[in-house]
């Protein structure tokens, strides 16, 4: 391993960036380096480039990669946090430059730093040294994140989506995989919590966690810490009496060396003059937000001219849809105004994104000859967007979101007569109005702009601040959140099942002053339809093939939307639709349950899966929707809109978990023209006698090799298709969907198409998250056939490493071996073989020895469910219950001896799907059998009637044993150990590498 020391920080920086860190990046690294630990407060004005804290972690990590395993103090999970819908983050952006710069560096600095981060998770060459993630809402089966324990990763989300997962209450993520995203979060993360002052009450959350975790009787490594970073003054504490950083903490901040350097100079130099106005508004709200768009759009286009980004920045995402299409009317096709919310599916998000980049990021080249921008958007750009615009109209808000905003205006500071506009709605500046986001400080903050010097330049702003309650008055209303008891951490532990008392994890993340939104996720299909989730309601036939159509491509989080409960109630029942704000956790407009009816979804949870009304929508759920059902217009939320949303499930899965998937429903089809150079094929479809397999893979191959000619090689499809062309044991499954004959009021039939969907047997990108998971009994049907025998090898072999590169003690770590040694045994189960493979007996009983995982696919839900009715396995019934009882069998001891913590052992393997946290399902097997184990050369009997899921067998008392022993953290990081173990070795299998890694 290379020398490395803090004096190389300089030339690493340089190298990436193009340009010198400022003074006060290496002097917090060199900072972080001697101390050991991060200071508890960055105190940094917008613009002075905040996040680059994320290259001093990443550094500091590298340089903490020579430490033996055990006496590392770099935490190697850096995530940034801030309360807003970011679209364009600066923060991710700034990951993805670091992460490219590392994965191509062949020598010098760049390559010193990226085998240091390689040797902390022992990857090859090859393998990206640094990885990312966007946490976004999530959804069963979709641990887009949370791949692997050891690996260097920076992460950028929002307060709900990292907090909900810290308190184990993950937003959108299933029951089975939440332990795992708190044991991630909860260990061995640096959490940079960015605009602390928009974060108060999960500022305070975090500090009682920070309590907490000290409480468990044996020790785990600690490298957990929470560094706030704030750019703008004001209070920091909703409580007074409590200090804003703890006693004995550091802070840090700019000084004198930072002034003196002209880039970062410049910025804090640099003039942001505002003019104001009072729009003058009447009657009905419709009236008067149009009255107040078409004002924005005056405005706005005064600034316009060649060579310039104008900003028009808002509160709500009605009035920034409306501001759009005013400017659009006004110039008369002269300008398209860029609409740019938070409420955007990600695949949109990213696209928009790529389109926006070389338009409006800092450091961009000025072409005072290149067409004018206009970007429309809300308050989702305030924190984290890295715009540089040379012009704002913005409303007016409280005074920090408007600093917020103003910081997008003139970013670096080389804008030529740079200039903003406040304007404000008349009937905002009512005696008795509050604002649902701003309360009565937007108010407050009109009045002193009309008194105070109208400059919002980082330097002119600090000398106009006002002080102590005055300045308070002008600031967003800050939440506080609850006391935090040990008894709310051992409700929240209990994720499987939740107990039926649970604290509502919102009152820690957004506080209890306030009303809370909770939200739901939006899948749109085009091979669902609102007649067949109709006849889906009552009809079990319907409801199987509504299910298989979906399970055919199971939603991913790049294609779902998050908006608040009741505007999606609202959308579905076909009532006036609520205004939203893009700030998380805040209610705008009524939450009122209407009657029954309206327009259905599926709710997605798996196999769960089941049709629903509006009325029925809770927090987190994900609904799945027919694309005709409209709700987006330009990629944002538009539930007026009935223009057919488009289709992203293909895409979405391809580019999510590398797996292809491609549907050849013909609406799923229509949509794919932008990227085919000519007219595409028309696809087989499945014949009524049901063909013979031969024929209609004779079809399917002819009909993949007409569609790549016909397709754009670059493209997603183009890359897909090719990866789902391979031969032999590499040939893509083909799940055949049926028709379905439907039945209308009137008597009348029609029937939904049959088709085929293609499905990817193997992984054929190394990017994406995969789909191997250990959330349901669908992660043994992977598409390829592998033994027990290599299963159990290579997923200790997993464990080991992980365990080792994460710095577990070594008797810890053994035992996450050893669990994962003997995690599946209760697969022989005879009933479970018959299962895996197809239900057939005979296959079974031939079979040489023992599977692990089966060569049906998990998108097959025809298959599944004809293997388990053949099989006679008892539905619901877990394997991993058999595994214990097989482990605790007389015959076992000298095995379970081997164990330093036997309850540690039995309760990783009880655990590895979820259960047992703390209770186990109950399954009657009425019909129970005898179950063998070759456990090192000795058979063990037991019967599948184990007992294991009464209230007295133990389990439960386990699980408490080890939260006392290992904190509730540390017992959810063991867990993740060893079931991201499971999913990697699962995707080694996927790719066909079988090889157990045990010398790995």
């Amino acid at each position: 391993m290379a020398d490395l020391s803090p004096d190389d920080f300089a030339a690493c920086f340089e190298a990436i960036h193009g340009a010198a860190p400022f003074p006060w990046q290496a002097r917090l690294l060199a900072d972080v380096t001697r101390e050991g630990r991060w200071p508890a407060l960055l105190d940094l004005p917008t613009g002075t480039g905040k996040t680059a804290a994320i290259d001093v972690a990443l550094f500091h990590l590298a340089l903490d990669a020579a430490s033996p395993p055990a006496q590392r103090r770099a935490p190697r999970r850096i995530v940034m946090v801030v309360d807003r819908r970011t679209v364009v983050d600066q923060a991710f952006e700034r990951a993805k430059t670091l992460a490219r710069a590392l994965a191509g560096a062949r020598d010098g600095i760049l390559r010193d730093v990226a085998d240091r981060l390689r040797a902390l998770a022992g990857l090859r060459e090859d393998e990206a040294p640094l990885a990312l993630a966007q946490l976004r809402g999530g959804m069963p089966r979709d641990d887009a994140w949370a791949r692997r324990p050891d690996q260097p990763l920076v992460a950028v989300s929002t307060v709900d989506q990292v907090g909900s997962r810290l308190l184990f209450r993950g937003y959108g993520v299933s029951d089975a995989m939440r332990p795992i995203h708190a044991g991630l979060l909860g260990n061995d993360t640096l959490l940079l919590l960015d605009e602390v002052h928009l974060s108060q009450p999960f500022r305070e959350t975090l500090a009682s966690l920070r309590r907490y975790r000290a409480w468990a009787s044996r020790e785990l490594p600690d490298r957990w810490q929470v560094v706030e970073m704030s750019a703008t003054p004001g209070r920091t504490s909703a409580r007074p009496a409590t200090p804003a950083i703890p006693a004995g903490e550091r802070t840090f901040g700019l000084n004198d060396d930072d002034h003196r350097d002209e880039r970062l100079a410049r910025r804090l130099r640099a003039e942001k003059p505002a003019a104001l106005g009072e729009v003058k508004v009447s009657g009905g709200e419709d009236a008067r937000r149009a009255m107040f768009a078409e004002a924005l759009a005056e405005h706005a286009l005064r600034f316009v001219a060649p060579g310039r980004a104008v900003g028009v920045i808002v509160n709500r995402v009605a009035t920034a849809r409306e501001a759009a299409a005013a400017i659009r009317k006004r110039a008369g096709g002269t300008v398209d105004p860029i609409l740019v919310t938070g409420r955007m599916r990600p695949l949109d998000r990213d696209d928009l994104d790529a389109k926006l980049g070389p338009l409006v990021r800092s450091g961009r080249a000025r072409d005072r000859g290149a067409a004018p921008v206009v970007i429309v958007a809300t308050q989702c750009i305030e924190a984290g967007a890295d715009f540089d615009l040379d012009a704002i109209v913005t409303e007016c808000a409280s005074l920090d979101a408007l600093r917020q905003r103003f910081g997008r205006l003139n970013r670096l500071g080389e804008a030529e007569d740079a200039r903003g506009v406040v304007l404000v709605r008349s009937d905002a500046l009512a005696k008795d109005h509050v604002d649902p986001v701003y309360g009565k400080a937007l108010a407050e903050t009109w009045k002193w702009l009309g008194e105070a010097a109208r400059d919002f330049g980082i330097q002119a702003m600090a000398k106009a601040l006002p002080k102590g309650e005055r300045l308070d008055a002008l600031l967003s209303p800050k939440a506080r959140a609850p006391v935090m008891l040990p008894a709310h951490l051992d409700a929240w532990v209990q994720t499987r099942p939740s107990p039926e008392i649970d604290p509502d994890v919102s009152l820690w993340l957004h506080g209890i002053d306030q009303e809370q939104a909770p939200e739901v996720q939006v899948v749109w299909r085009a091979d669902v339809t609102g007649a067949l989730l109709a006849q889906a309601t009552g009809d079990e036939e319907a409801r199987e093939a509504l299910l298989k159509r979906v399970e055919a491509c199971a939603p991913v989080g790049l294609e779902a939307i998050s908006i608040p409960i009741h505007a999606a109630r609202a959308w579905l029942q076909g009532g006036a639709a609520p205004d939203l704000a893009d700030v998380e956790g805040r209610v705008v407009g009524e939450d009122d349950r209407q009657p029954r009816g309206g327009r259905l979804a599926l709710l997605w949870k798996g196999d769960e899966s089941r049709v629903l009304e509006p009325g029925e929508l809770r927090r987190d759920n994900t609904i799945v929707v027919p694309s005709t059902y409209g709700g987006l217009a330009d990629g944002t939320w538009a539930p007026s809109s009935q223009v057919p949303v488009s289709d992203l499930g293909d895409r979405a899965r391809w580019q999510q978990t590398g797996r292809p998937t491609l549907r050849l429903h013909p609406d799923v089809m229509r949509q794919h023209a932008d990227v085919m150079d000519r007219a595409w094929p028309e696809a087989p479809v499945p014949v009524a006698d049901e063909g013979s397999d031969t024929e209609e893979r004779a079809a399917i191959d002819e009909w993949l090799s007409e569609m790549s000619a016909a397709t754009d090689a670059a493209s997603w499809l183009g890359r897909a298709l090719k990866a789902l062309a391979m031969k032999g044991k590499r040939r893509p499954a083909l799940v055949r969907l049926d028709a379905v004959e439907l039945t209308a009021e009137e008597g009348e039939r029609r029937v939904e198409p049959a088709y085929f969907a293609i499905v990817g047997r193997f992984r054929t990108r190394d990017e994406g998250a995969g789909d191997a998971t250990t959330e349901d009994d669908g992660g043994s049907y992977t598409g390829v056939e592998v033994t027990l025998r290599e299963h159990l090898g290579g997923v200790a072999s997993w464990a080991r490493r992980f365990a080792e590169h994460c710095g577990l003690p070594p008797a810890v770590a053994r035992d996450v071996a050893l669990a994962a040694r003997w995690h599946d045994a209760g697969k022989v189960d005879p009933r479970f073989q018959r299962m895996l493979h197809g239900g057939s007996e005979l296959r079974a009983a031939v079979a040489p020895e023992p599977l692990a995982k089966s060569a049906l696919v998990a998108a097959d839900r025809a298959a599944r469910v004809h293997a388990l009715k053949r099989s006679g396995y008892p539905p619901g019934a877990r394997h991993e219950l058999s595994s214990v009882a097989l482990l605790e069998a007389e015959a076992c001891a000298p095995l379970l001896g081997q164990a330093v913590d036997r309850d540690l052992v039995l309760h990783l393997v009880a655990s590895h799907h979820g259960w047992c946290r703390p209770f186990a399902p109950v399954v009657v097997d009425s019909e129970p059998v005898e179950l063998a184990l070759d456990a090192e050369g000795k058979v063990v009997r037991i019967s599948s009637d184990h007992g294991l899921e009464r209230l007295d067998s133990g389990i439960a008392e386990r699980f408490w044993r080890l939260v006392e022993r290992y904190g509730w953290f540390g017992l959810a990081w063991l867990e993740a150990i060893l079931r991201l173990a499971d999913h990697r070795r699962s995707e080694e299998e996927q790719r066909g590498d079988l090889g157990a890694r045990d010398e790995r």
